[in-house]
This record gives structure tokens, C-alpha cells and sequence, in this order.
């Protein structure tokens, strides 16, 4: 044998053993397993949980936390906003650091100690005369699943 046909014989090997890790070529994403649990305590401040008639233009999500959320790209957080049937589940932004003055009238009071705020901001108008819950999510792990069984909304509000 050549140095060609060895060298072409072991990239053929590599090849099935790869395949062969990856279950036979399916999917290699992870199915979601575990409700997404934010590393900080998060208390929903506005809209205030449980307030009625929020303008459906609301266009941020404002709360108070135990520390700080991590930063680091593997730990991105935003919250996911669950509405009726007919407005379906709104991603927000990622968390931003804001401060307690930026908090819009009629917020709730933080009861955690020491708070540290955030902000994430709505991209869709939200449906008028409805029901809407707030889960926490962190955008890059796979295997955490933001709503559904398990998962507890941080705050719920209505139109």
C-alpha cells in the first residue's frame, strides 16, 4: 500500500467514528430537560405582578435581583411573556443593567435586600384584554425549558 491509500483508509475511519458519536448522524441538540432556573433571585417589578389594564404597548420588563446576573456568553438571560392562544410567546431582550430610577410609576416595591435592577424590552405589541405570565430564560443553554411542565412563571398581569 501507498502512503496515499493509508492516509485515505484512516480519514475513512475518523469519519465513522464520528458518525458513530453522533448517534448515526441525528440531531446533536439537546431536548430540553429542566425548567430554566436564573443563578440570582428575580422579583418582577413592573409591570407589577398581578396589575390589571397594562397598556398593551408596554415595551419593558423591569426587575430586582439578588446579584448580579452573569455576564459571560453561556449565561444570557431574557424572560419569555406567555399570552392566550392568539398572541402565542414573545422572547424578550437580554437583561441590562438599569438603576431604581429608571423604575416606571407604579412598580412594585422590592422586597429582596440590596436589589440590583435590570430591564428587557418587548419587540411585540401585546394583545388587549388579556392574560399574560412572565417566565425567566437563559438563551443559551438548550436544555432548560422556559415554560411548560415544571417551569414557574415569575409574574403574571393583564391587558
Amino acid at each position: 500500500m501507498n502512503v496515499r491509500t493509508i492516509g485515505m483508509m484512516a480519514l475513512v475511519a475518523a469519519m465513522l467514528g464520528l458518525a458513530a458519536c453522533n448517534g448515526g448522524g441525528g440531531s446533536s441538540t439537546p431536548t430540553p430537560t429542566t425548567p430554566c432556573v436564573s443563578p440570582v433571585t428575580v422579583q418582577v417589578l413592573y409591570p407589577k405582578p398581578g396589575a390589571t389594564a397594562v397598556p398593551s404597548t408596554l415595551s419593558a420588563i423591569y426587575v430586582a435581583t439578588s446579584g448580579a446576573f452573569p455576564s459571560d456568553s453561556s449565561n444570557a438571560w431574557d424572560t419569555v411573556i406567555v399570552g392566550p392562544p392568539s398572541y402565542g410567546t414573545q422572547f424578550t431582550g437580554q437583561f441590562s443593567a438599569t438603576t431604581a430610577g429608571a423604575l416606571p410609576a407604579g412598580s412594585a416595591t422590592p422586597t429582596i435586600a440590596n436589589p440590583q435592577y435590570y430591564s428587557t424590552t418587548l419587540s411585540n405589541t401585546l394583545v388587549t384584554g388579556a392574560g399574560f405570565s412572565i417566565y425567566i430564560n437563559n438563551l443559551n443553554d438548550a436544555k432548560c425549558y422556559a415554560v411548560g411542565a415544571g417551569a414557574n412563571a415569575l409574574s403574571s398581569f393583564s391587558t
